[in-house]
């Protein structure tokens, strides 16, 4: 199918209807579909911090109920997370954003196919900040690290301090990278308006104010070359080569001398990538996915007014489609000047991307 200009247009099809709001969603090679359940609820916060969606629509606790709920004494559990994904043998990473009485962010990684722990890794202190909010992950399988977006933004007001989080699994090093680069921070002249309503939250004083959000998206080609992320408000997709991300050689100014600007995008909140290079963005004024070219051009590729509501994470499975939650975000009570008007059910959708895609993207 094509638009009226001859680009390639795709239909979103609803997958999942759920009573709450999701996060990110995995998928794993068997198709197994994951979700991590926003720290932002609506109601009730569900007890679950990620959940595994059944063939009936109906969820259960993931991996267990021992870890999908609140820290215990001896740290097993989870506190907030968002970022999930699945790597190419079945492990899904779970990223804990931390608070409360466990703040520290951690990695917890679940084996699917033996359905066993399969590691946790603590992000040191050194490598955090007072308002961290690590929230996103790229799998690098051929360096054997994960790379992390800290908005560090997590209070949604004061010091925008974002970094991108180098976890190097061989060595265990962790390390805070390109830490305040431009290419990383919002946009201040860009403002996201959805329905004719801008963004806007309570800040300490009880003030409305629009909060503007840095590095959010993150993601990594199929060669493991180029990990390609970009700030919520902000209109460039950039990318940055994950053996520079990795090398502890480099001084902070000369890997940010390695940053490229790749591309035109719209305010997202998620990017994925597929084998072609093309960059699939999640439109967010425009209830739609749109595509950033390898050429760096950007168009809507499908849009969906009545259930693409607040496209947020995204991911490949291996039946060939893009699956992307629905998580009506801007109409939660921290960006809604402290007013709840989400409408349930909140949806997983999912579409046909321009070429083939691979788990853990």
């Amino acid at each position: 199918m094509t638009d009226t200009r001859g680009v390639a247009t795709t239909e979103l099809e609803v997958m999942v209807r759920l009573d709450e709001r999701p996060g990110n969603p995995a998928i794993t090679p068997e198709g197994r579909m994951i979700l991590s359940l926003h720290p932002f609820p609506h109601g009730e916060a569900s007890p679950y911090r990620v959940v595994e969606v059944l063939h009936d629509g109906s969820t259960v606790p993931f991996p267990n109920e021992e870890w999908s709920t609140a820290p215990d004494s001896e740290g097993v559990g989870l506190s907030a997370v968002i970022g999930v994904q699945s790597d190419s043998k079945g492990v899904v990473w779970i990223l804990d954003i931390g608070g409360g009485e466990n703040p520290s962010p951690k990695l917890v990684a679940w084996d699917t196919r033996k359905d066993e722990l399969h590691r946790v890794i603590h992000v040191p202190p050194d490598a955090t900040r007072y308002n961290s909010f690590q929230q996103d992950l790229a799998i690098d399988e051929a360096h054997d690290a994960i790379f992390i977006a800290d908005v560090c933004h997590g209070d949604l007001f004061g010091t925008s301090d974002p970094a991108i989080v180098a976890v190097d699994l061989e060595t265990g090093s962790v390390r805070r990278a390109l830490q305040d680069h431009p290419s990383l921070q919002p946009e201040e002249d860009v403002s996201l308006v959805i329905g004719g309503h801008p963004l806007l939250t309570l800040n300490p004083q009880g003030e409305l104010e629009e909060s503007k959000i840095g590095l959010d998206p993150i993601v990594i080609d199929h060669q493991n070359e180029w990990v390609y992320y970009g700030a919520l408000h902000g209109k460039s997709i950039f990318r940055v080569r994950a053996a520079d991300l990795l090398d502890e050689s480099l001084s902070e100014e000369e890997l940010g001398s390695r940053v490229q600007r790749h591309g035109d995008k719209p305010i997202s909140d998620g990017i994925s990538i597929d084998t072609a290079g093309n960059v699939y963005v999640t439109d967010l004024a425009s209830n739609a996915i749109g595509i950033t070219a390898p050429d760096g051009s950007y168009h809507i590729l499908t849009r969906d007014d009545e259930h693409c509501i607040w496209p947020d994470g995204m991911s490949h499975g291996p039946d060939g489609y893009l699956y992307v939650t629905a998580s009506q975000l801007h109409r939660s009570a921290p960006l809604n000047a402290g007013e709840e008007v989400s409408e349930p059910p909140f949806e997983v959708l999912r579409f046909r991307p321009l070429a083939p895609g691979a788990v853990g993207r």
